[in-house]
Order: structure tokens, then sequence, then C-alpha cells
């Protein structure tokens, strides 16, 4: 499969003002490219406890570009791709609040979250989270740093792939019944744990249920 992991770490607790970016790109289940773009956030304000758990300050970003100017070379690596998250809500969260903040238009582009495939994959793990998965495959790694949580992801992604025996996306959501995220143009629909069932066939069920 081809795919690109990304990773957001923001300087303050709302949802935009990333700091950096993570991406390793996948072709073919092989790491292609892996990371990290060091991001000036807009607004330019830093939190004690984001510093603390990425350790990136604000000297060391004051002078990089803002998330607009860089977009140009973000942008390929997700248009039009498979795109994997470590938390889908956050990570395709705060792109998307900081694409809304510089009023740029979305991609368009799938996505999964790591989280929820390895919740479905792996049920009988006490955590799902990205350490603790990381721990199990025994990847060792920078925590909070998004080049290396990207990297981490990928790994993540293709232990599911090559567990589940993943052929392509459409297999991905047959095979686990998961609901796919989509993000384009003026769009986005979530991504879920749970397949949701087309309303034809929920309508159907409960006519049988109710026949019962």
């Amino acid at each position: 499969m081809n795919f690109v992991a990304i990773d957001f770490e923001t300087a303050a607790s709302g949802p935009n003002g990333v700091c950096s970016i993570g991406i390793c790109t996948v072709f073919n289940n092989r790491i292609s490219e892996r990371g990290e773009i060091l991001i000036k956030p807009d607004p330019f304000e830093f939190c004690e406890y984001n510093i603390a758990i990425h350790h990136i300050t604000p000297d060391m970003v004051e002078n990089e570009p803002d998330f607009a100017r860089l977009w140009s070379e973000i942008f390929p690596y997700l248009n039009d791709r498979l795109v994997i998250a470590r938390n889908a809500e956050f990570d395709v969260g705060a792109l998307l609040n900081t694409l809304d903040h510089f009023n740029i238009e979305y991609p368009a582009f799938d996505y999964l979250c790591t989280v929820k495939l390895s919740q479905k994959v792996y049920p009988e793990l006490q955590s799902h989270r990205l350490n603790s998965l990381a721990e199990e495959l025994g990847i060792e790694f920078n925590h909070h740093r998004a080049g290396e949580d990207a990297y981490v992801c990928a790994e993540i992604f293709l232990k599911i792939i090559k567990d589940t025996e993943l052929v392509d996306l459409h297999d991905a959501e047959e095979k686990l019944q998961i609901g796919i995220g989509h993000v384009f143009p003026g769009c986005h629909v979530p991504c879920t744990k749970n397949r949701k069932k087309p309303r034809a066939a929920a309508k159907k069920q409960a006519l049988s249920v109710g026949s019962v």
C-alpha cells in the first residue's frame, strides 16, 4: 500500500498554532522518506505545558516560515493520498483548523487513525497510545517529536497491513469495518472506529428485527 503518515505538534492548547509537522511516506509498504518541518505558529503564542512535551521553544521557530508559506511544500504530501495519523481527531483537526486560519482551501485525501485501527485489530492490548504500541512492536523513538511520531505511526500501520493482509483502502474498510475519513475542498467527514451501515441496509435490518 501507499500512504503518508503525519503528526503535528502545537505551540499552545488551541487547535491551530502548529509548530512542527512530521511526515513519513510509504510506497509499496516500504518507508521511502521521513522528516520534520519546523513551523512558526500563528498566533506566535507558546504554552509552557506544550514546550515541556515537545521541547520546541519560541527561539527555535521564530525565524521559520509560517504554515501558509510552507503549504506549497506540504500540499503534495497530502493531496490525493491516503493519510494515516496516530490520533486523527487531533492531527487532522490541527491541519484543518490551521488551513481555516489562513483561509486556505482543503486538499483532497482519505485518512485513517492508528488508535481506532489498533483498537479493532489488537483489542487485547491495554493501551493503544502511540508509545504503548511502539513498545509492543519493539520500536525505540523520541516521543512527541513530530518526525519520530510520524515514523512510528507508519510502522504501526505497516504492522496492521501485514497482520490483516490488507491490500488497499477498500480492503481495510471491508475487513475491519472501519469508517474512512474524507477531506476535500469545503468538506470534512471524520473517520470512525465502526463503519456506518448504508441507510438502506440499516432500514432493512430494522424492519427485519421488527417483524420477529
